[in-house]
């Protein structure tokens, strides 16, 4: 039953999550190509190559939707223990996931000069980012491209404007269903997050905003690599809340666990979720972030859409007060959401170093 203030479509979510759509294979849309300049992929040295293979915990969504409380605790010890995690039975149709599929590709594939126009303004995260390298005068394979689009629809319509400037119904349409679908999806798993460890079901979200850089629609497109393993994507953790990831099926997302990179297999129909900085500061390092990684080395290529939420830029980030004891204190001072994103922004990627900065006490065991 769905509590005053729930968002319609997480009650809309609820009813179709009773009975789910039989999972159907997404089509592999045909792989754009690129026409801007190509750079030297990164190539990984034998000392940083991966050590495992493993799958995530997997939470049933129909489940967490009628506060199931095993499936909470399940979800809760995914959290704590490995910071990554996938989602089944998430209600959302297999053709919207395609038909979102098929217009990141369309995006991907516009000549440069359309890519050019929908660079981030200065100060902005936002736009189409072109692929970059460690080697400036390399060549050979480009590394990863993205499309960063706000989550406000009034930037995000501006936004598609520059990269079309009529209009185009059919990529507008297909991203605002998609995003609805799985913000409400964010919210019921940060409701149950907080409610697992005792708190307000609100405790995790009644500061997330739509506004703001780091609020966003992320759509990344990996080339096919060449043969030894190439760095699609460095190590780091997402300063978000939490972040929710589809991907074409094709591998490449690594996560450090136990001090060893395990490549993360894709699950048909599923979505796979991971804690971000936010949310450890707010749980008090109960819920850890995980530096990640994609690596590309197949001869397919891979798309992925990221979702990922942020509390309001003037938001104070601080532990939850219920999750303070002389026991256990806090380990971050306050400080805006702003203040780390820009810290994020200046110091670039390097594992979790960046919320380190903000630590007050040395690290819980």
């Amino acid at each position: 039953m769905a509590s005053a203030g729930t968002p319609p479509y997480i009650t809309s979510l609820s009813r179709t999550l009773s009975h789910p759509p039989t999972p159907t294979p997404t089509p592999t849309p045909t792989p754009p190509s690129h026409d801007q300049q190509q750079r030297g992929p990164q190539i990984m040295d034998s000392s940083d190559q991966l050590s495992a293979q493993g799958e995530l915990p997997l939470i049933d969504l129909r489940l967490l939707c009628h506060a199931d409380e095993a499936e909470i605790q399940k979800l809760v010890v995914a959290a704590k223990e490995w910071g990554f995690l996938q989602v089944a039975n998430h209600g959302v149709p297999c053709k919207l996931l395609s038909k979102v599929e098929e217009q990141a590709c369309r995006a991907f594939a516009l000549p440069v000069e359309a890519k050019t126009r929908a660079k981030p303004a200065a100060g902005s995260f936002h736009g189409y980012i072109f692929p970059k390298s460690s080697k400036e005068d390399g060549k050979g394979l480009p590394l990863s491209e993205a499309i960063r689009l706000p989550l406000n629809p009034e930037h995000r319509a501006e936004m598609i404007f520059k990269f079309w400037p009529e209009g185009d119904e059919a990529f507008s349409s297909a991203i605002e269903e998609y995003i609805e679908a799985v913000e409400a999806i964010l919210l019921l798993l940060l409701r149950s997050l907080a409610s697992g460890l005792g708190l307000h079901p609100l405790q995790f979200a009644q500061n997330l905003s739509k506004d703001g850089n780091s609020s966003a629609l992320r759509m990344n497109f990996y080339p096919a690599s060449q043969p030894s393993p190439t760095l699609g994507f460095p190590s780091h953790s997402d300063p978000q809340v939490i972040t929710i990831l589809h991907q074409n099926g094709v591998d490449g997302l690594q996560i450090l666990k136990d001090d060893k990179w395990i490549a993360i297999k894709p699950r048909l129909g599923s979505f796979v979720v991971n804690v971000g900085d936010t949310l450890q500061v707010m749980s008090n390092d109960l819920y850890p972030s995980v530096v990640h990684r994609v690596v590309m080395k197949s001869d397919k290529f891979r798309s992925s859409v990221v979702f990922a939420m942020a509390p309001h830029p003037q938001a104070i980030l601080r532990p939850a007060a219920q999750l303070v004891s002389e026991q256990r204190p806090s380990q971050y001072r306050p400080f805006t959401a702003e203040e780390y994103f820009l810290s994020t922004r200046f110091h670039g990627y390097n594992g979790k170093s960046n919320l380190d900065r903000f630590r007050i006490s040395p690290t819980l065991a």
